[in-house]
């Protein structure tokens, strides 16, 4: 995987994992997290089409939290074409740049999309929301609790997490019932 000339790696971010961060209003995540750094292709940033998410969209590229990059290099350019027949215009655009750059990947999507990830770059150079959200935990900039309220609010808009606890998935104590409690 590249990394950035400072260290952290990059990753480029699909349509399906940047709305999730839209809708909670988290895009500062994208930004404050030091191991990594954040770009959206052109193609994704085309792909924002509500008001509100589109005006928090240009907040986080203004402010640096997410940098929108275009395809420029021939590879990329007939990947991408290859790609397009198979999946969408933000998801073709992303693996294309991704499997050309050696970047990693961020994406909801499962299915096609997934395999084809898999298959050009490797399981381990995907990452998703839940993986992002634990990675701001781990790094101080997020409590557990507040990925809970973050999963809850994307329930409402038809994002569910079928994952562990956060607490758990980062191997935060949970407190201990008093004596006497009957936990069963």
């Amino acid at each position: 995987m590249e990394r950035a000339a400072d260290g952290p790696i990059v990753v480029i971010v699909d349509t399906s994992c940047l709305i999730n961060f839209l809708i909670v209003d988290r895009m500062d995540l994208f930004g404050a997290l030091s191991g990594y750094v954040f770009v959206v292709p052109n193609h994704v940033v085309a792909e924002v089409t509500d008001a509100t998410q589109r005006t928090r969209l240009e907040v986080a590229l203004t402010t640096g939290a997410l940098t929108e990059i275009e395809i420029t290099d021939l590879a990329e350019i007939e990947l991408y074409v290859v790609l397009r027949r198979i999946l969408g215009d933000g998801e073709s655009a992303c693996l294309a740049v991704a499997a050309t750059r050696g970047w990693v990947m961020a994406a909801d999507e499962k299915g096609r999309l997934r395999r084809e990830v898999y298959e050009r770059l490797g399981e381990a150079a995907l990452v998703n929301t839940p993986g992002i959200l634990v990675s701001a935990i781990q790094e101080g900039v997020l409590t557990a609790d507040g990925a809970e309220t973050l999963r809850a609010v994307l329930a409402t808009h038809r994002f569910v997490m079928d994952i562990p606890p956060f607490a758990e998935l980062v191997g935060e104590q949970q407190p201990c019932p008093p004596p006497g409690h009957d936990s069963g």
